[in-house]
C-alpha cells in the first residue's frame, strides 16, 4: 500500500461511472473539507453530491463532439481530510497530489473549499512540475489573512504566491478588497480578466489573453471556484457574487483553456450542497468537470502512462 492510498476512502458513487481505483490518464478524488468557510458552509457534502449529478446527465460534451464515456478516468475516492485542520490536511492533499502526479497522472479533485488548491499545488511542486494557474473565480482570495486566519478560502492565493512565486491568471473576478486589488495590478506575477471584461473580450479574446500571459510557463494548473457563474446558474456556493459567467460563455471557455497540452491538474470546489436549489449547482458542477475533461483528453492522451 502506498502512503498516498493510506489518506484515500474509496466512496460508493464515481464520477460517471468511471472504474473505483486503478490506473488511468485522469485520476478524480474528492476533498470533502470546508473548515475554514466563513458564509455558507457545507463544502464538504459536494464530492458525493457532483459524483451523484454526473451518474444523471448525458455523458456528451456541451460545445464538442466526444463523450466523457471515452475519457481514460479513474475516481479514487475522498482524502481522508482531518476536520478541523487545515495543516493536516492540506499535507494530505498534498501527499495525494504528488503520488498520482509522479505516475504521470492528472489529478482532478473536487472540492471541498478552494484552501485544497494549495496542498494540490504543493504536491504538484514536490513532483517537479511548475505550475502556472488560470483561476475563475469570482474572488482573487489574495487577502493576508481572513478573521486572523492566515490559511483559509480568502487567502488560499496569497499563499500559493508566497510559496511558489508563479503566476496567477484570473478570470471572472469581480468581488475583493483594497489590498487584494493592489497585489493584483502590482504584482508582475498576476494578471486578470474581471467579469465584465470577459463579456467585452469574449471566449477567444479571453483565451488569448490568458495564454498570453502564461506563455513561459512550463505548466498549467486550472482552479474552477464554482462561484466564478452568476448565481442565478449556481446558487449552492460558499459565497455567491451577483454578475458572474453564464453557462453558455463558461463551458466553451473552460473547454478551450483545458485543451492546453500543459495541463498538469484540475480542480474544482465551493458547491455548498446544503445551500443549493434542485442540486442545480451540482449537476452544472459535474458538467463543467466533464467538459474540461473531454476537451484535455485529446491533447493528453498521447502521454497516457
Amino acid at each position: 500500500m502506498s502512503i498516498a492510498e493510506l489518506y484515500l476512502v474509496k466512496q460508493p458513487l464515481t464520477f460517471f461511472g468511471s472504474p473505483q481505483g486503478g490506473d488511468a490518464r485522469f485520476i478524480v478524488v474528492g476533498v470533502p473539507f470546508d473548515s475554514t468557510s466563513s458564509y455558507r458552509s457545507g463544502q464538504r457534502f459536494a464530492p458525493r453530491a457532483i459524483r451523484e449529478a454526473s451518474l444523471n446527465i448525458e455523458a456528451n460534451g456541451f460545445s464538442l463532439s466526444g463523450s466523457v464515456d471515452n475519457v481514460s478516468m479513474s475516481d479514487w475516492g475522498d482524502v481522508a481530510v482531518v476536520h478541523g485542520s487545515t495543516q493536516q490536511t492540506l499535507d494530505r492533499v498534498a501527499i495525494v497530489t504528488h503520488y498520482i502526479a509522479s505516475r504521470n497522472f492528472i489529478p482532478v479533485l473536487v472540492g471541498g473549499e478552494h484552501t485544497i488548491t494549495l496542498g494540490a499545488v504543493r504536491g504538484l511542486v514536490r513532483a517537479g512540475l511548475k505550475p502556472c494557474l488560470i483561476v475563475l473565480d469570482a474572488h482573487f482570495d489574495l487577502r493576508s489573512d481572513y478573521l486572523g486566519v492566515k490559511y483559509s478560502h480568502a487567502t488560499v492565493m496569497k499563499r500559493v504566491l508566497e510559496e511558489t512565486q508563479t503566476k496567477i491568471f484570473y478570470i471572472g473576478v469581480r468581488a475583493y478588497e483594497a489590498e487584494e486589488v493592489k497585489i493584483a495590478d502590482e504584482v508582475e506575477s498576476v494578471d486578470y480578466v474581471t467579469s465584465w471584461n470577459l463579456e467585452v473580450l469574449g471566449v477567444s479574446g479571453t483565451v488569448v489573453k490568458a495564454r498570453s500571459a502564461l506563455s513561459d510557463c512550463e505548466n498549467i494548473y486550472l482552479s474552477i471556484d464554482m462561484d466564478f457563474y452568476d448565481p442565478a446558474f449556481a446558487p449552492g456556493v460558499a459565497n455567491p457574487e451577483p454578475g458572474g459567467a453564464s453557462p453558455i460563455k463558461a463551458l466553451p471557455l473552460i473547454a478551450q483553456l483545458a485543451s492546453d497540452e500543459r495541463l498538469v491538474g484540475i480542480d474544482l470546489v465551493e458547491v455548498a450542497p446544503p445551500h443549493d436549489c434542485s442540486d442545480i449547482t451540482s449537476v452544472l458542477a459535474a458538467k463543467t468537470l466533464q467538459q474540461a475533461l473531454i476537451a484535455a483528453w485529446p491533447v493528453k492522451g498521447e502521454r497516457r502512462a
